[in-house]
């Protein structure tokens, strides 16, 4: 379902296979304000409301040239789980978001494709209840070049953990 980051750049993004998860409904609703637009779509077109039940897992990015980020928002599952508040701070601030890091080049890649790209990762942060992490990431002009993107993240926790049952001390996220 997602698209992989190649030597040869992405695959094109087929709707119908994208599943009914949030991801393809974000990768769909993408596509349908790309239609309309003939390209990439303009960041004033996204609607929030149209996605609604996807908001505490979005992230905002804005592109500020060359290798460098800016998160724009951070939704409120993705502020809960990392435990940190990046909202308003630039990835090369930040140990491990800059360039180099393999989210960083799932932006840097959505940009250049000017299309959905979307990969899944093992995780190798901190936490003791996540397995991987699956993102997709949307690219959206604000003038003349794609320069902000829109992307959603979810963390897959370990098989048969209910992490409400593991002792809050041990509930090591990100």
């Amino acid at each position: 379902m997602l698209t992989p980051v190649s030597s040869r750049g992405p695959a094109p993004v087929d709707p119908d296979a994208l599943g009914d998860d949030a991801i393809g409904q974000l990768a769909r609703y993408w596509q349908e304000l790309a239609d309309a637009a003939g390209g990439v779509p303009l960041r004033s077109a996204f609607d929030p409301g149209r996605v609604r039940r996807l908001l505490p897992r979005l992230i905002v990015v804005e592109h500020l040239g060359d290798h460098d980020f800016r998160y724009r928002l951070l939704g409120t599952e993705v502020d809960h789980f990392t435990k940190a508040r990046y909202t308003g701070r630039r990835t090369s601030e930040i140990a491990g978001h800059g360039y180099g890091n393999r989210i960083h080049a799932l932006y840097m890649a959505t940009l250049a494709a000017a299309r959905p790209i979307g990969m899944t990762l093992p995780y190798v942060g901190t936490s003791s209840i996540c397995s991987s992490v699956r993102q997709i990431a949307v690219p959206f002009r604000t003038g003349d070049e794609p320069d902000q993107i829109i992307s959603l993240i979810e963390f897959e926790l370990r098989q048969n953990l209910i992490p409400a049952m593991i002792p809050a001390e041990q509930r090591r996220l990100i």
